[in-house]
């Protein structure tokens, strides 16, 4: 199964309609050939539809078919908490948002991981530790149509630290959220980060 956030509109594409326990409100449609993809992209860009599932016979062909209309980009960053059991938060373009980059070349997702966050945030002294998940979310940038797929590792650094936002990213606050904050930020955040940090696996590591 894949899940990719699309305007933060939602498509999910599986081989099985078994996900849809506990799922409400979900616009089923069954992948018969690409044009099930434009259909599909066509409803959620649009806003008539905010959660789509795509229901095909061979996964690994949708997803072939899907990724083939972008141009995929790979990033990582961190889920980063301190002794506290606060956890940090960066604002972004007037949303709240976990630090994350783009990977470079040649680079390891593991080490791009830990310079962005250190770039973004002014953090020193991270420890690395498990990876969390991975998102998918879409845009596009000077007409080209991007799918960038985000690594989230969980990390860990000492709390009295000088936090340096990087402006020239957009970033303007950086901040300790305690788990009130976290919650109230969970609710004007992006829904990749949003159904990131409510999966099971994060939530035991968060603790809340």
């Amino acid at each position: 199964m894949y899940i990719i956030f699309i305007n933060d509109n939602t498509l999910i594409l599986s081989g099985s309609k078994e996900i849809l326990n506990g799922l409400e409100n979900v616009e089923v449609h069954a992948y018969t050939d690409s044009s099930s993809i434009d259909i599909a992209l066509f409803k959620l860009q649009t806003d008539s539809c905010k959660e789509l599932l795509l229901v095909g016979s061979c996964l690994h062909s949708m997803w072939d078919d899907f990724c083939a209309r972008y141009k995929l980009i790979e990033a990582a960053g961190g889920v980063v908490t301190n002794s506290k059991k606060q956890v940090f938060w960066i604002r972004r373009n007037d949303k709240w948002d976990l630090p994350k980059g783009k990977v470079e070349v040649g680079e390891q997702i593991q080490e791009a991981a830990v310079r962005e966050v250190e770039e973004e945030c002014g953090l020193t002294s991270i420890r690395l530790g498990v990876l969390l998940g991975v998102t998918y979310h879409t845009y596009s940038c000077k007409d080209v149509n991007v799918l960038k797929k985000s690594y989230w590792f969980s990390m860990s650094c000492p709390a009295q630290q000088d936090l340096i936002p990087q402006l020239e990213e957009g970033i303007t606050e950086v901040i300790w959220a305690d788990a009130a904050l976290h919650q109230m930020y969970l609710e004007n955040t992006y829904a990749s980060i949003s159904e990131l940090l409510r999966q099971e696996k994060v939530q035991l590591y968060l603790g809340f």
